[in-house]
C-alpha cells in the first residue's frame, strides 16, 4: 500500500512538473509573423463592429440588378472565390465577399468577439450600409462549407433582407452545444503553442499544397497553395483559431424560413471533407434547385468554376 501512495505521489509530482514546463517553454520562443497588410487587395475594405475589425472586397458592376454576399469555409477567405467574381459582376451582380474573424484579413486579435451573433450582426450592419449606398434590392447568400452556417444564420435572423441561398458543399447543419471544456482551450500558455507550431511547422507551401490537394480531390497549384497559406502569415493566426473554436455552439436555425427560401445546393460527389450524403434531407427541401458535379471535390467553385458560375448566374437571373 505505501508503495502504491510514493507511486501515485511521485506521478503527481511528475505530471504536475511536465505541465509546469510546457506552460512555460512557449514564452522563450519569438514569433515572427507579421502585421495584417493595410490594403490586401485592390479593392479590399476594412470595418469595425463591436471591437472586431473585419476585412471584405467589393465588386461593383456599370448596371446593379442583382447583389451577392459570399462568405467562405473554415480556413478559407474572400480567396476561395477568385474564379467567380468576374462572372457575377458581368451578371450585373453586385459583389461584397467577407472574411470572417480568425480567417483571411479579418481580426485575429484577444480583443475580437468571435461568436456567431456578432458576425451575422456585422454583416447585417454592413449590408445596411451598401444598400443605403446603392438600392434596396434583396441579396443572394453563397456560403461555402462552413460559410452555410453562417447564410443559415443570416436568413434566420434577417430574412427581409434575404432573395435566395447558394450552398457549396455546406449547410447550415446543427452544431454541438456550446462546452465548459471550451473555454479550456483559452489557457494562455495553450494559444502561445498554437502560434508557434503553426509558424514552425505548418506554415510552408508543401503544409498548404497537400491540405488543398485533399481538399480538390486533385493537386493543388502554387497559387492556390500561395494565395491560402499567405492570411496565415498574420500573428495571432494559430490563437485566433481556438478562440473562435471557445466559441463555437449551437447556430440559431429557423427552418421554416430556410424551407421558404429559395435554395441552389451546389456540391462535389467527391467531396471527401463533406460528403454530398451529408446534403440528402436538405436537396429534397421546396424551393430548391441542385448542381451535383460528379468529379468535384470539396472546392467546386475553385475546381470547376464554369460549372458553377454558369449554375449560380443562372439561378440568380431566373429568381421569382
Amino acid at each position: 500500500m505505501k508503495t502504491i501512495k510514493r507511486f501515485l505521489k511521485w506521478l503527481f509530482i511528475i505530471l504536475i512538473s511536465v505541465f509546469i514546463i510546457l506552460s512555460v517553454i512557449p514564452y522563450f520562443f519569438s514569433n515572427h509573423l507579421k502585421e495584417a497588410p493595410l490594403k490586401p487587395y485592390e479593392n479590399s475594405v476594412f470595418f469595425e463592429f463591436n471591437h472586431t475589425r473585419f476585412h471584405f472586397r467589393i465588386f461593383v458592376p456599370k448596371h446593379i440588378k442583382h447583389k451577392a454576399l459570399l462568405v467562405h469555409g473554415f480556413s478559407g477567405s474572400t480567396f476561395s472565390f477568385r474564379n467567380n467574381y468576374s462572372s457575377l459582376v458581368n451578371n450585373n451582380t453586385l459583389v461584397v465577399a467577407i472574411d470572417m474573424p480568425a480567417f483571411g484579413y479579418s481580426d485575429k486579435s484577444e480583443h475580437a468577439d468571435y461568436t456567431d451573433s456578432n458576425k451575422i450582426n456585422a454583416i447585417h450592419f454592413l449590408l445596411q450600409h451598401i444598400d443605403k449606398l446603392t438600392n434596396s434590392i434583396k441579396w443572394n447568400l453563397i456560403g461555402h462549407s462552413m460559410g452555410g452556417i453562417i447564410i443559415g444564420q443570416y436568413a434566420s435572423t434577417y430574412n427581409e433582407q434575404t432573395k435566395s441561398l447558394i450552398f457549396i458543399d455546406g449547410l447550415p447543419f446543427t452544431q454541438t452545444p456550446h462546452s465548459f471544456f471550451q473555454k479550456l482551450i483559452l489557457y494562455p500558455p495553450l494559444l502561445k503553442w498554437s502560434d508557434l507550431i503553426l509558424e514552425n511547422y505548418f506554415l510552408n507551401q508543401k503544409s498548404f499544397s497537400k491540405l488543398l490537394t485533399s481538399a480538390y480531390g486533385r493537386d493543388a497549384d502554387a497559387e492556390s497553395s500561395y494565395g491560402y497559406m499567405k492570411p496565415f502569415e498574420i500573428k495571432g493566426s494559430g490563437s485566433a483559431i481556438l478562440r473562435m473554436g471557445s466559441n463555437y455552439s449551437y447556430s440559431y436555425i429557423n427552418d421554416s424560413i430556410i424551407d421558404s427560401t429559395q435554395k441552389l445546393i451546389i456540391w462535389g460527389n467527391q467531396d471527401k471533407w463533406v460528403p454530398i450524403m451529408s446534403a440528402a434531407d436538405y436537396l429534397k427541401k421546396p424551393q430548391t434547385k441542385s448542381l451535383i458535379i460528379e468529379d468535384a471535390g470539396h472546392c467546386p467553385m475553385e475546381t470547376h468554376p464554369n460549372e458553377v458560375n454558369n449554375a449560380i448566374t443562372d439561378f440568380i437571373s431566373n429568381l421569382d
